[in-house]
């Protein structure tokens, strides 16, 4: 159920303009509107892309990771979402960032490689159909977006890289896991990151396009906005008349502390690796309570981060919210849960 208080502190904390962040007010496909709301944050043009997918257009969704270590928690409920949009009769696409990781976060390009095929698999174990319109790609392996990233350098300028960083960026760059500039090689990682967004509505042939990432990297949509704005205006790229939306999730907060699970901080939650007695431990006893069951990191993963149905995940939001004794036996169901899910990368 969306809850417009925390929806109002989301806003204050990160100083986002409810103008261009609004709540999810739509169904898309086979999700009501609640559901959305339990799985999403807000949208921008959200309705524009639901009023295509209701009346047949060619759309899809697309969102991607960067590929710098084994999936965490946040990076597998971006899959799990994806899941639940493919079912709901959305087709979907998963970009592996393997190019984005090797310059973005100067990760190996070998291991970048060997990660791609790693992530492939277990999505797939996870229940992705990569069919088409569906697609799950690396970026290595993609020319033609390659050579789309190319052309639309040419709308680009640097401050329009400038102004893209990610909301976590300062606290990346303190604790030493990117360059505090905008380097060359993470603009061309943010230029190839555009270019995988706006290649659905080129050589894809999409009508409309939803990008769905956490709400900490809605400035990757505001400049692919700009970037399609100006290739229109320019006409050098058949762009026009097309839609561009973004759906955003809230971030999933860390353990021990940290703004967000990452993989670029291991200690801050859960990885697919993990042995299954720290899973565990983790979701037993590692809660932080907060004002809000949406800023609670355990109700979070169950919301996002599960096979579980609507009905689920109301109670567990209820009995959160109370912090009930029926909570504690909902942790140790998850916990097990979970484990299941994060066995799948081991059996991929």
């Amino acid at each position: 159920m969306f809850d417009q208080r925390y929806y109002d502190a989301i806003m204050k904390e990160f100083g986002y303009s409810p103008l261009e962040f609004e709540p999810i007010s739509f169904s898309l496909g086979g999700l009501t509107k609640e559901y959305l709301q339990r799985q999403w944050l807000c949208h921008m043009n959200g309705k524009s892309f639901a009023n295509a997918l209701s009346v047949g257009e060619r759309v899809i969704a697309t969102t991607g990771f960067g590929l710098s270590g084994n999936p965490h928690m946040g990076t597998l409920s971006q899959i799990l979402r994806a899941l639940r949009l493919q079912q709901a009769g959305i087709p979907v696409q998963i970009v592996l960032g393997d190019l984005d990781a090797h310059n973005g976060k100067n990760i190996p390009l070998e291991r970048t490689r060997e990660l791609a095929e790693s992530y492939r698999k277990f999505i797939l174990n996870l229940g992705f159909n990569d069919v088409y319109p569906n697609r799950l790609r690396s970026q290595f392996d993609s020319l033609t977006t390659l050579r789309l990233a190319y052309l639309i350098g040419h709308h680009m300028d640097d401050e329009m890289f400038n102004q893209a960083e990610e909301d976590l960026h300062g606290f990346y760059t303190q604790e030493g896991k990117v360059d505090s500039l905008m380097t060359y090689r993470r603009k061309l990682s943010l230029n190839l990151m555009i270019a995988d967004f706006l290649e659905l509505f080129g050589d894809g042939n999409f009508n409309a396009v939803l990008v769905v990432l956490g709400i900490d990297e809605h400035k990757y949509v505001s400049f692919g906005r700009q970037v399609l704005e100006r290739v229109a205006a320019d006409n050098s790229v058949a762009f026009c008349g097309k839609s561009y939306a973004a759906m955003y999730s809230g971030m999933i907060r860390g353990f021990h502390g940290y703004p967000k699970m990452s993989k670029s901080f291991p200690e801050s939650g859960i990885t697919v690796d993990m042995p299954e007695t720290e899973i565990i431990s983790l979701i037993e006893n590692g809660e932080t309570v907060t004002h809000f069951p949406e800023t609670n990191v355990v109700y979070q993963m169950i919301s996002a981060v599960s096979l579980y149905g609507s009905e689920q995940i109301a109670e567990a939001y209820e009995e959160c919210r109370k912090q009930s004794e029926r909570w504690k036996n909902i942790k140790r169901e998850y916990a097990v849960h979970l484990s299941q899910l994060c066995q799948r990368w081991v059996d991929k």
